[in-house]
């Protein structure tokens, strides 16, 4: 692929439209979903609509584009749907109603504030919303003026949204954020809360049991990780949840759990060699679940006795926020299926014909379809204490001699690269197609091993999770891959850490790209949004001196790797601080490194034109140091 032709496929994965979120019907006729944009422009967010399709692939957009819509939910009886809209300004979101017969549209309820989840009552009379309360009002709404002070963050609310009459009542416990929560329709609610309403708070949620009606809390579950996806049982009297170590707030890979209601109760493991991503009640014994093995997918059927009935497994993802749903009858489930080079779509699973597969209704990746990708496959190597790891490896067309090898570092650090469009990740498929050898490594810490494997990180971070990328080096060169001498290292947040980390470290690379990292941990503990999770990595009994040893700032001294810094300008969990301070400290030790920080960007990039730019930064990075192009 030309130099041409290869910056046209990298706008084309950036334009690329991703179906998300998808909910069939009650009847199963009909499936709703997003459908999002990957990047925006200067002051207008990425594009979000809401669609249908049938179970034929009949698609049509439900919502124009002058508004972003999201959270599709369909009411019991599947005559309406509710779903969250925004003028422009997340902030301020409001609940709409669909009327299916009619197509008509209208606002329900009085909320002004940012929606995250909406919920029904089994009846359809009512809605239970969590919504984070809207900032920027009152004297300090000057956009030039930054204002501090307790509580640190806005809260996040529920509120009871009546259908008939639009009354809005706020029903949730008072000094408490929510984060997670499901109702039986009445003045019963379970839910993950903490009295820190910072993003940090999360980290150390606990399980409630609400009484909507006296707006009281009652603690049943103090875990010792983090929780998600608290689901009340159909009779009202349990419920289970999933329990691991995570440092997504969306996307926690973990152990189910089943615990009664009543304080002092302690929760029961159900499978728990299971690594589920994902839960919903399927009736009173038995739950639907998505799951990670290594990093295949599953999904299927798991009794609370611990059976487990597997549906499907395969080289596949169900997205980022994987999740499978089904209608009224249990007959089909419906989920996002993406593999290495097939684009992620609304897809559908027949229960009773499991062995079918997953049968896409939608194509609005048909053209990324189209892309010509190089190879991709599952690697595996031996870790220097004789683990076996894995990781995905995306060869270049090139041939000619050992190509250049860049080690790709994923985030989180609770997070795996998968069988996920297009090779595993995006800019992997370009580099390998720019000449490269791409090694997407899987090491400790990564999820779906289990939580033994998941929890090697803490009180360790970058040590044996860098010895396993470096014995991934090892297994590349031994197994004639790549040039041992041209090799190359990237990461985005964790993985920016890993990549500033590594090169303060070792001598192996010659050259990397740290994106939207944290390189001072004492710093960012008491200036980011997330310093809860530091809690969770560190364990020592002087958690200064170790966030000290484990900033790259503090070795940087020892580097002389040449080192690219990207980051966004108001990244509110790596705050460009960060970016400043490796940059000056490896100017201080003589390293070639350049900064370049983004107007506008959070923790990652959105606007079209600092997408691209980015690609072609970091291919040039690498051309120039292991390649010796200018």
């Amino acid at each position: 692929m030309t130099q041409h032709a290869r910056a046209l496929a990298c706008e084309a994965l950036v334009r690329g439209l991703r179906p998300t979120d998808p909910r069939p019907s009650p009847d199963g006729r009909l499936v709703a979903y997003c459908l999002r944009g990957g990047f925006s422009t200067p002051g207008s967010p990425p594009p979000r609509s809401i669609w249908f399709t049938d179970l034929d692939g009949n698609s049509e957009q439900v919502t124009d584009d002058s508004a972003a819509a999201v959270s599709p939910r369909w009411s019991p009886e599947g005559g309406s749907l509710a779903f969250v809209s925004s003028n422009g300004s997340p902030a301020r979101t409001s609940l709409q109603l669909l009327d299916l017969a009619t197509r008509k549209t209208h606002p329900l309820g009085t909320l002004d504030a940012s929606i995250r989840t909406i919920l029904w009552s089994p009846a359809g009379s009512s809605l239970l919303v969590l919504a984070e309360d809207a900032e920027g009002d009152g004297v300090d709404s000057d956009p030039r003026v930054r204002r501090f002070s307790e509580p640190a963050a806005p809260f996040r609310r529920l509120f009871r949204v009546e259908v008939a009459s639009g009354e809005t009542t706020e029903v949730g416990p008072e000094g408490l954020t929510v984060w997670e929560f499901d109702w039986d329709g009445d003045r019963t609610a379970v839910a993950s809360v903490s009295i820190d309403p910072t993003e940090g708070g999360w980290y150390g949620a606990t399980l409630a049991r609400l009484d909507l009606a006296e707006r009281s809390v009652t603690t049943i579950y103090e875990p010792d990780w983090q929780i998600s996806c608290p689901r009340l049982s159909p009779d009202g009297g349990r419920t289970v949840f999933l329990e691991g170590l995570s440092s997504e707030h969306d996307s926690l890979v973990g152990t189910v759990k089943l615990l009664g209601l009543e304080a002092g109760e302690q929760p029961v493991a159900v499978a728990p060699g299971l690594d589920a991503s994902s839960i919903e009640w399927r009736d009173a014994s038995r739950l639907w679940f998505t799951a990670r093995h290594g990093m295949a997918s599953s999904c299927g059927s798991l009794v609370l006795d611990g059976t487990i009935e597997q549906l499907w497994r395969g080289e596949g993802a169900f997205g980022p926020q994987p999740r499978v749903g089904a209608d009224a009858e249990g007959r089909r489930l419906v989920a996002i299926s993406e593999t290495l080079h097939d684009p992620a779509e609304v897809s559908v699973l027949e229960v009773e014909n499991p062995e079918s597969g997953w049968r896409r209704l939608t194509t609005h990746g048909s053209e990324l379809a189209e892309l010509p990708l190089p190879e991709a496959e599952r690697f595996t190597w031996t870790a220097r204490d004789g683990l076996e790891l894995e990781g995905l490896l995306v060869r270049p067309r090139t041939s000619g001699g050992a190509p250049p090898l860049v080690v790709f570092v994923h985030g989180g650090p609770t997070a795996t690269w998968s069988y996920a469009f297009p090779c595993g990740f995006a800019h992997a498929a370009l580099l390998a197609d720019a000449g490269y050898a791409v090694l997407l490594s899987n090491p400790r810490g990564s999820t779906g091993r289990g939580q033994e494997f998941v929890r090697a990180i803490v009180g360790d971070l970058g040590g044996a999770e860098l010895a396993d990328h470096l014995a991934g080096v090892d297994a590349c060169v031994e197994a004639g891959i790549c040039d041992p001498e041209r090799v190359g290292i990237i990461g985005a947040s964790h993985g920016g850490f890993i990549a500033a980390w590594a090169v303060t470290q070792t001598d192996r690379f010659r050259a990397s790209i740290a994106l939207a990292g944290v390189f001072d941990y004492l710093s960012v503990h008491y200036t980011c949004t997330i310093a809860g999770l530091d809690d969770v990595l560190f364990t020592g009994p002087d958690p200064i001196a170790d966030y000290v040893a484990a900033s790259p700032v503090a070795h940087a001294r020892n580097s002389r790797t040449p080192t690219l810094i990207l980051h966004g300008e108001v990244d509110p969990y790596c705050p460009v601080s960060q970016a400043e301070e490796l940059y000056g400290a490896l100017v201080e030790a003589g390293v070639e490194t350049e900064l370049v920080v983004y107007p506008r960007e959070g923790h990652g990039w959105i606007e079209l034109e600092h997408q691209l730019d980015l690609w072609r930064r970091v291919r040039g990075w690498f051309d120039k140091h292991l390649k010796g192009e200018t």
